[in-house]
């Protein structure tokens, strides 16, 4: 198993982290491009745990020749899912602590339609900050929730992929 998480984690983290990256450098990070970082945000995550299934696979056949249980699969998508939630968490804190500080009330601004700094924007700015949501606009309440998110979508494809994947002995050959 650590061979495949040796192969495969490297290319989940640049998937997960790199394309956000890369994408925010190119459109920048602020309000204007919030739509297309989501559409990219989540996208990057669905293809990155997607490489599971390739990870379960290539375990499955290349080391186990052709045999692997549900068991050992989880262990395999579940160790990429948390490596990737991991990640996608760090960059969250590290992007909202340090590269764009103000993205909480930037974000929020940019969902209800309203400009940073009116009335209007800071009484619901406020609503929401005092409210029991608002540990999720907190760094590490940010965090657990981003790694929860991409842990979430590997653990549904981790499941899958083990279900459609587990052979429990190998088939007689003709």
């Amino acid at each position: 198993m650590k061979r495949i998480l040796k192969i495969y984690s490297p290319y989940v983290l640049a998937i997960l982290v790199g394309i956000p990256v890369l994408s925010g450098l190119i459109t920048g990070f602020g309000p204007e491009s919030f739509s297309s970082g989501e559409i990219i945000g989540y996208s990057s995550m669905i293809v990155a745990m997607g490489l599971i299934f390739f990870a379960i696979r290539n375990h499955r056949d290349k080391v186990n020749d052709g045999v692997i249980s549900f068991g050992e699969s989880m262990k395999i998508g579940l160790s990429l899912s948390t490596l990737g939630g991991l990640a996608w968490g760090l960059y969250n804190f590290v992007f909202v602590t340090w590269i764009m500080p103000d993205f909480n009330e930037q974000y929020v601004a940019y969902v209800e339609g309203l400009e940073v700094g009116t009335p209007a924007f800071q009484a619901k700015y406020d609503a929401l900050m005092s409210g029991s949501e608002s540990f999720m606009y907190t760094p590490i309440g940010g965090t657990i929730l981003m790694f929860m998110t991409v842990f979430l979508i590997g653990f549904v494809i981790t499941v899958i992929s083990s279900l459609v994947l587990q052979s429990k002995q190998k088939m007689a050959e003709a």
